[in-house]
């Protein structure tokens, strides 16, 4: 479209140049009005295609089995991997701060949406945890601060507590 664009300037601008033709001269200014016109015209219908396409753009929807809220929390404490209590570093400039992706209050611990009926009474919405890194030293404690791991949320996902029934052979 640009360099039938620019092919039409060129055209355009001719005119002003000495001329090179003969016996088309005439019969060329009327064509390449027409050229420019039509140009013109189609960036028109371009542009006003492209407007009505993105009006009527669908947008698929989000649905999840159990949803879940993500926060910037800056916590005191925090809990290690061997489940001792731990005091995070804070002073007056700095504050430690983690995303923490937690199951929406009404779902955590709910029957999951979105499965079949026959296994939502033995679904659950579960919150998931994971660790991540923490300037940290043991709760009232006075050593000094080291780098470990503290436990946040991460997501909420879906549990089947399902009972499998196997035969067992005895022999």
């Amino acid at each position: 479209m640009r360099m039938i664009f620019l092919l039409g300037i060129m055209l355009v601008s001719l005119p002003t140049a000495p001329s090179l033709f003969t016996y088309e001269d005439t019969e060329s200014d009327v064509s390449r009005s027409q050229i420019l016109k039509a140009i013109l015209e189609q960036s028109q219908e371009f542009f006003d295609i492209s407007k009505r396409m993105a009006a009527t753009v669908d947008v698929p929807a989000r649905m999840e089995c159990c949803p879940s809220e993500t926060h910037l929390i800056h916590p005191r404490g925090g809990i290690s991997r061997d489940g001792k209590l731990l005091e995070i570093y804070r002073d007056h400039r700095t504050v430690q701060k983690f995303y923490q992706t937690a199951c929406k209050a009404d779902v955590q611990d709910e029957p999951c949406h979105l499965i079949k009926r026959k296994y939502q009474p033995a679904s659950r919405c579960a919150q998931r945890f994971s660790y991540v890194y923490a300037f940290v030293r043991d709760f009232n404690v006075s050593e000094s601060f080291r780098l470990d791991y503290i436990r946040v949320k991460s997501g909420c996902s879906c549990e089947l507590d399902v009972t499998l029934h196997e035969e067992i052979e005895l022999r």
